[in-house]
């Protein structure tokens, strides 16, 4: 069986995620606008592209690297309570693996990345997974508040269907919410839910049954060191979750105004204002978080459309979208593959020196 972290499985996932990212945006070209041709879609788009304004591109890559900043600074704000030794850059480098984790496996399940660099960098399992487990529930906190907030608002240019799938959306928050919160205040229950769910499937399948016994004894451990971790931050760092509140705030605050700076590169007098784009924003992270497939590739390209479409004309659809989505995920993933193939190049070069070190010890 392959890790979870090898270069088959790295490869395969960006190969899908880059399929999904093509064919949603290829849709978004031919679906909007169909009384023009392809040849006027291309002529439009090419023009888009030769008139952008490139000093608000320099304005939105500013506001991506403040983006990797607040989310670097999230996660080791928490790291630092279980282990103290950790660098900043290493928190810098979980967040970019992070984001390309997310991005090639489906429903964003990118916890693989953070845990692996942490790991790697000498913080017990337990401690990256009560790290993670804190800086998740802070997302969907934020998330959570500021959908309410906007199906309040009900704003009247939001398509209606979008509420629909909002709703839906709630309930898979609700759901994911609520099992987080076990996790990080009471994981024995999660763990008991394992345990159980091991037993069953051990009875039904016997071959896996000694593997599932082993993970038992794993997960036991982890969840014994976990609780002591979680009992620490919620007794002794409480301010650190608010913190990491407002970091939070902090990185999709620069994502909203990363978008902002995408419509003012387009050098028309489109009406899309801040208000508008930060309601789009948190909506559209909201209903994409956990869609199946990788990164959440062609759904968060189509939800981006359906939610800029009364805010901007359609030749500029497709390239906000792609110009929007290229600093807020693309880059991420190119930034964290790098750094995880660095990773993986030195364990491996480490795990050949050790190799040949047992070699020479048995000669």
């Amino acid at each position: 069986m392959q890790a979870p972290m090898s270069r088959e499985n790295m490869i395969r996932g960006v190969i899908l995620f880059t399929l999904f990212t093509l064919v949603g945006l290829l849709i978004i070209f031919l679906g909007f606008d169909t009384q023009k041709s392809i040849e006027n879609k291309t002529e439009d788009l090419i023009q888009v592209f030769l008139g952008l304004r490139f000093e608000f591109l320099l304005g939105a890559c500013v506001c991506m690297f403040l983006d990797w900043l607040c989310g670097g600074l999230r996660f080791h704000i928490f790291i630092r309570i279980v282990a103290p030794t950790i660098k900043f850059r290493d928190s810098c480098r979980a967040i970019l693996a992070t984001t390309c984790v997310s991005a090639i496996t489906p429903f964003q399940t990118g916890g693989v990345g953070h845990l692996y660099i942490y790991a790697r960098s000498g913080a017990p399992l337990s401690g990256a997974i009560t790290a993670g487990i804190a800086a998740f529930l802070s997302t969907l906190t934020i998330l959570f508040l500021s959908a309410s907030g906007i199906l309040l608002l009900d704003p009247e240019w939001i398509p209606k269907g979008t509420t629909w799938i909002s709703l839906f959306s709630f309930l898979i928050f609700g759901l994911v919410f609520i099992t987080f919160l076990l996790l990080l205040f009471k994981p024995e229950i999660v763990s008991r839910i394992f345990y159980w769910l091991s037993d069953r499937v051990g009875k039904w399948f016997k071959p896996i049954a000694p593997y599932l016994e082993r993970a038992k004894l794993k997960v036991e451990q982890i969840t014994t060191e976990h609780r002591t971790f979680a009992r620490d931050l919620l007794q002794n760092h409480k301010w650190t979750y608010l913190f990491s509140l407002v970091l939070t705030c902090g990185f999709f605050a620069a994502r909203i105004v990363a978008a902002y700076f995408v419509i003012r590169a387009f050098n028309v007098n489109e009406h899309a204002s801040l208000w508008d784009l930060c309601i789009v924003e948190l909506l559209y992270n909201f209903v994409v978080l956990f869609m199946p497939t990788p990164g959440a590739s062609g759904f968060a390209e189509g939800t981006k459309s359906v939610l800029m479409k009364s805010l901007i004309s359609a030749k500029f659809i497709t390239p906000f979208v792609l110009l929007n989505r290229f600093f807020s995920v693309y880059c991420g993933v190119i930034a964290g593959g790098i750094v995880i193939a660095l990773q993986l190049t030195k364990d491996f070069k480490k795990s050949k020196k050790d190799i040949a070190k047992a070699a020479v010890s048995q000669t």
